[in-house]
């Protein structure tokens, strides 16, 4: 059986996920439901679930402040948010690669998470939900975690040059740091990055942080010099977007 504790201050709620995970995968064992962050905590130590199902929007102490109770190495489970945050918050899980799941809770949705939890051998750590703190606090979005073959990569947003699409991967190139190959799309890079901090879709293969924009060229077609002289192909139905984010409309 698969242990898991779901932290929900209301009651119903809790009840209702737990009815949902138990019509949904009858491996899954809630033990227990928890009402508060400090309880929840005790249950964790004690009953050490492989998944915690956790509300953000707890009394007291926010689910986010699991970190100020918990060492590094006991964080040995996968966590699973619950929030009914806006689309703002939902940025932010999606740059830290947290699993969220929104309230009012979807059972297809559940279900997939579910089934992405039992597909992944990777769980929480320290650094991701930091990236996650920091990013629901900052509106700049100043931080994404990047799935590797061995964990994730947490690389600053400014540091980030451009990004090309290499078929259903992308390659990430990055200021001070060696090209990252990660197996995300560019149109998944786009939906969390477009338009912040001056990310713009410029070519259907191409991302790029106009921050290292030194010159827009118009000679046998556009392009964009960046940083170290590197010429990115820039689509004509692009250009005005380009220039208005350059200039920081």
């Amino acid at each position: 059986m698969i242990k898991a504790i779901i932290v929900e201050d209301e009651i119903k709620a809790g009840e209702l996920l737990k009815a949902m995970l138990g019509d949904i995968d009858n491996e899954i064992e809630v033990v227990e439901v928890c009402r508060d962050l400090p309880t929840a905590i005790k249950c964790i130590r004690k009953i050490k679930p492989a998944i915690v199902f956790l509300d953000i929007e707890l009394p007291i102490y926010s689910g986010l402040q699991i970190l100020d109770f918990l060492n590094e190495d006991e964080i040995n489970f996968k966590i699973i948010f619950v929030t009914a945050s806006n689309k703002y918050a939902i940025k932010a899980f999606e740059m830290s690669a947290i699993d969220y799941i929104m309230k009012p809770i979807e059972f297809d949705k559940l279900k997939q998470a579910i089934a992405k939890f039992k597909e992944s051998s990777f769980i929480q750590n320290h650094s991701q939900i930091q990236v996650l703190k920091h990013n629901l606090k900052d509106e700049g979005f100043k931080k994404i975690v990047i799935p590797t073959h061995n964990g994730f990569e947490i690389i600053s947003t400014d540091n980030i040059i451009y990004i090309k699409a290499e078929g259903s991967y992308s390659k990430i190139t990055i200021q001070h740091l060696p090209v990252f190959v990660v197996s995300k799309n560019l149109k998944y890079f786009e939906e969390i990055l477009s338009q912040t901090n001056g990310f713009c879709r410029v070519h259907r293969s191409y991302l790029v942080n106009l921050h290292f924009a030194k010159r827009i060229v118009q000679n046998d077609g556009n392009y964009i010099v960046l940083q170290d002289d590197v010429e990115i192909p820039l689509v004509a139905d692009k250009l005005d977007d380009v220039i208005s984010i350059i200039n920081g409309r």
